[in-house]
């Protein structure tokens, strides 16, 4: 849960004593061995800092995507293996959650389904789901979310929130490598910029179609235009806007 703190406040030209709200960070420590058959995947380990919830997602996805970058969607359930190792002391911050992740097959990439084209309309409708609920941000002002939407079902399949924007991307990934479920053929919605290591994540994961409440840079429009990505930026729906900076594939229907 967040931590309750008493601060000092300045607001209209004077001091106030006031309780607020901080977001819980915290290291953890994700172990993974050597893929099975797979040359070049060495066992190894990496410390991430995270809001301590659902922290086996963010450990599987971080994985997957920043360290063996298999096709990690798609897949029977059940493919990879994962377990909470237990806490390890970790000077000056407390307990360092540790996890072990197995990876017991990696499976052969299939090729993508790609996404279907959306209309303007329920493009928006799209976002309004991923931001109407209220979440960790609410109180705290500290997190990013990022979502996966459906848009054969139009129902938004599952959305993950941490204070760093690529945790989220992870968890997102973990979740879909855990299930089975396939995110080529969905829409990755997210709440931060997307910069090129974004993007990048972003893809690896194996989306093809991002929609950004946030701004867009140019080497992520670059890398769109570059690889047939649709990249769409400052979604707002209470406004009722949208801009397309890349959509090589006309998947953004009028």
């Amino acid at each position: 849960m967040p931590r309750q703190v008493s601060v000092r406040r300045y607001k209209d030209a004077a001091w106030h004593d006031v309780d607020d709200v901080l977001s819980r960070e915290v290291p953890v420590r994700v172990t993974w061995d050597a893929a099975p058959g797979e040359a070049g995947i060495a066992a190894g380990s990496a410390r991430l800092w995270a809001w301590p919830h659902g922290l086996a997602d963010l450990a599987l996805g971080h994985v997957l995507l920043d360290r063996v970058h298999p096709a990690v969607t798609g897949q029977e359930p059940g493919a990879w293996g994962i377990r909470h190792a237990g806490a390890v002391a970790e000077a000056g911050t407390g307990d360092e959650l540790a996890f072990q992740v197995a990876l017991r097959a990696v499976a052969p990439a299939r090729a993508p389904q790609p996404p279907m084209p959306m209309p303007a309309a329920v493009l928006l409708d799209a976002m309004r789901a991923f931001m109407g609920e209220e979440g960790l941000w609410d109180g705290t002002g500290c997190f990013h979310r990022a979502g996966v939407y459906d848009p054969v079902g139009g129902r938004l399949l599952r959305r993950a929130e941490d204070i760093g924007r690529h945790n989220c991307i992870d968890r997102l990934a973990g979740w879909a490598a855990r299930e089975g479920v396939e995110l080529a053929p969905r829409l990755l919605l997210v709440s931060a910029r997307v910069t090129a290591s974004l993007f990048a994540k972003a893809r690896r994961a194996g989306f093809s179609f991002i929609v950004s409440r946030s701004a867009v840079t140019t080497a992520s429009v670059d890398m769109a235009e570059a690889q047939g990505v649709t990249l769409v930026g400052f979604a707002r729906d209470r406004e009722e806007r949208f801009t397309v900076f890349a959509d090589a594939g006309g998947r953004v229907l009028e």
